[in-house]
């Protein structure tokens, strides 16, 4: 018998590593000293944002 993921927990792994990643590139994004590259982690950011809200609607629909 498969054992199945619980979705709250998988969720909020998933929404921690999504913040982490926004963290980063914004980070990223500040300290390179590359328009381009710089411009291109913000929108890395801006897409991570976006996933992370998404988690969190889930989320909120089980509590």
């Amino acid at each position: 018998m498969m054992e199945t993921t619980d979705i709250k927990t998988t969720l909020r792994h998933t929404l921690t590593q999504k913040q982490e990643l926004v963290r980063d590139y914004q980070t990223f994004a500040e300290q390179i000293n590359n328009p381009e590259v710089s411009k291109m982690f913000r929108h890395f950011a801006e897409a991570e944002a976006l996933h992370a809200t998404q988690i969190k609607e889930h989320l909120n629909q089980f509590q």
